[in-house]
């Protein structure tokens, strides 16, 4: 580690101790039994898939038939102790009342090999589902990394019991549900604490991981954590792949100042229930005030995932607007990117086109431009770094996308080919050094889209699936806006009832936003919808649609209640907030003119069944007839005038109050 430190610091000093290989011999392990076509032995539980392999039979056997064959990759070196191995295997028996089994497994370590056979208390199994074990004993031997690591299962014969048509026994491994193991003791994984290096008053201390199983050793491993003294280092650490191996760095900064001790130690989860751990006193010297490189610089590209992947927070921010009869939509997409792969974008700044050590294909192809030797690998970015980063992104920003940061440009940032304008700048907010520290990646588009045909906003798709995740969670924010004249119709969220969406709707235009924290790449959405320059959909025009037609409903319903009770239709009148508010919630655009439409029709049919309220107007004047046809009272001799021309009729004397009837 002295090497990659020293071409940077004056200060960089080694501790007076040598690597110290702290673990391990062999250890009892869970192998799983994975795979279809090519069976393999992990003790990852990560490999397991949805889905169970099996070998069925269904007919009766009396010759060896295979049932699959599972291997290591290859072995690790050390010595395989005397100790009894043992598989257990799934099973289930349908159609039958059970079935006599007879079955070996075979285990081959480098040039042993070693048989076990299935007991005779197990050799009979009823109907149903059950697991199988067979032990197979195991003598002490060597092996080297070139030795070969097997296990055979063979079934040597299978009847079965009172069978009906369609009998038959199916074994299965390889699921969550179906996770038949080989119970294993080997070794498996070496540890090696480097000696620290010391740069000022900071110590950086690297674990090295060994083993015949890669990065997987890294990414489907449980845990790893550091200690120093008894204190557990909480900090990040920085992962890199050295050959086969992977060193896993952290940096401490308690040391208390010139000569000390420290006692490091290692505790590394391989599985559940499977932790190894080691340590080794380490003496070191360390400097006060000179640590200020910003942490740990390896010289060999740094690791973009430890297999639990980085946080990532993804802004997009839209406007859409109406455009010579057409639509053009402005977008501007922020990643915040922190963890290993701000790291790792922060390192590969600093050797953008270096040519003396090996670096991943992505950065590998980047132009180098007018930076000089100098400020490459200076820990430090410079201005020009970042400028030529951003230019070069112009025509590479696909290829960045895809195979550095595992998302799909076209997905999250749309297709700028077609853009009209588009550019992308970086921002490191203020944290110039490469270290771990987070960095902002901005995208600005200028896009025309076509009216009335469904746009994708975005979708879970823009993250690549990938085993080994480069992004642990990502929170998503999505701010939309619209002008008066231009709409997205709606918003559809599908397949995920997570998404928190708020929709409103203006005069002056259209305002949503979408959020959703937490999400990973498993987490499945989309969000569609369907710009457009109809006027029955642009904000302004559907507003005074509506306006229209409520108001002329509503002074055609006065109309017809100029001689009716008008309180029916003043209490109805609350519809008018109700189908604002509505509109206001940015419904369906037919649905608030049809809801307009209806509000019209309900006035209309309460005035008409208002009920009256009397003549209306003044009243008429009466009418004064003289010379009316008189009769005489038979009783008083008075007069009385004979005002109708109806026969019989009664009329009261005006002298006596006599009743007179005239019948002719």
């Amino acid at each position: 580690m002295l090497s990659i430190l020293a071409p940077f610091s004056t200060l960089v000093t080694t501790a007076q101790a040598e690597d110290a290989l702290v673990c391990c011999d062999a250890a009892e392990v869970d192998l799983l039994l994975v795979g279809d076509s090519d069976l393999q032995l992990t003790p990852f539980s990560e490999l397991l898939s949805e889905t169970s392999s099996s070998a069925s039979f269904e007919t009766a056997i009396s010759s060896s038939e295979p049932i699959g064959k599972w291997s290591l990759d290859r072995a690790w070196p050390g010595t395989v102790p005397d100790s009894t191995w043992t598989v257990e295997l799934e099973y289930t028996v349908s159609d039958a009342g059970g079935a006599n089994l007879n079955i070996s497994a075979t285990l081959v370590i480098g040039s042993s090999s070693f048989t076990g056979f299935l007991g005779l208390d197990q050799q009979f199994v009823p109907q149903g589902s059950g697991k199988i074990s067979i032990d197979i004993p195991v003598e002490e031997l060597q092996v080297n990394g070139g030795s070969e690591v097997s296990l055979s299962l063979n079934a040597r014969s299978i009847v079965f019991s009172v069978p009906a048509s369609g009998a038959k026994v199916e074994f299965f491994w390889g699921s969550e549900e179906h996770a038949s193991a080989l119970s294993a003791e080997l070794p498996l994984v070496d540890l090696t604490l480097d000696e620290p290096v010391v740069e000022g008053d900071m110590v950086y201390f690297a674990v090295r991981i060994e083993s015949p199983f890669g990065m997987e050793a890294l990414v489907f491993s449980k845990s790893i954590a550091l200690e120093v003294n008894g204190v557990i280092l909480t900090d990040d650490p920085t992962e890199v792949l050295e050959g086969e191996a992977i060193l896993v760095i952290w940096t401490w900064d308690g040391a208390s100042g010139g000569e000390e001790t420290v006692n490091v130690s290692v505790s590394y989860e391989l599985q559940e229930g499977l932790t190894l751990d080691g340590s080794a006193n380490f003496d070191i010297e360390t400097f006060d005030g000179t640590g200020d490189g910003g942490g740990y610089y390896p010289l060999n590209e740094p690791l973009r995932t430890n297999g639990k992947g980085s946080p990532l927070d993804v802004s997009i921010t839209m406007e859409l607007e109406s455009e010579d009869g057409g639509l053009r939509l402005g977008q501007t997409t922020i990643l915040t990117i922190e963890g290993e792969m701000a790291f790792w974008i922060r390192w590969g700044l600093d050797h953008l086109g270096d040519e003396t050590i090996p670096l991943s294909t992505v950065l590998k192809n980047f132009d180098g431009g007018s930076i000089n030797d100098e400020q490459r690998g200076s820990r430090i970015i410079e201005s020009a770094e970042i400028s030529q980063f951003e230019n070069y992104m112009d025509s590479y920003y696909i290829t960045f996308f895809q195979l550095g940061l595992g998302l799909e440009s076209e997905e999250i940032i749309g297709d700028l080919s077609e853009a009209q304008s588009f550019a992308i700048t970086l921002d490191l907010m203020g944290e110039d050094r490469v270290r771990n520290a987070p960095l902002k990646l901005r995208i600005d588009s200028l896009t025309p889209i076509t009216s009335g045909v469904g746009y994708r906003i975005l979708s879970s798709g823009f993250m690549s699936s990938q085993p080994s995740p480069l992004w642990s969670t990502y929170d998503l924010f999505i701010k939309i806006d619209s002008t008066a004249m231009a709409s997205f119709s709606s918003i559809d969220v599908k397949q995920n009832d997570e998404i928190e969406l708020n929709f409103l709707r203006f005069p002056w235009g259209e305002s949503a936003t979408i959020t959703a924290t937490g999400f990973t790449q498993s987490d499945k959405f989309t969000l569609d919808s369907q710009p457009t320059t109809s006027i029955i959909h642009a904000p302004i025009g559907l507003t005074l649609i509506m306006t229209l037609i409520l108001a002329g409903g509503l002074w055609f319903a006065f109309r017809m209640v100029s001689n009716r009770s008008k309180y029916p239709l003043l209490f109805e009148m609350i519809l008018v907030p109700v189908v604002f508010l509505l509109h206001f919630f940015a419904l369906e655009p037919v649905f608030i003119l049809a809801l307009s439409g209806g509000t019209v029709f309900i006035w209309w049919g309460t005035a008409i069944i208002s009920p009256k309220t009397g003549v209306s107007g003044s009243p008429k004047p009466q009418i004064v007839v003289e010379n009316f046809p008189t009769i005489a009272c038979p009783q008083c001799q008075t007069s009385n005038s004979v005002t109708s021309d109806l026969r019989p009729i009664r009329i009261q004397c005006s002298g006596c109050d006599r009743i007179i009837k005239i019948v002719a």
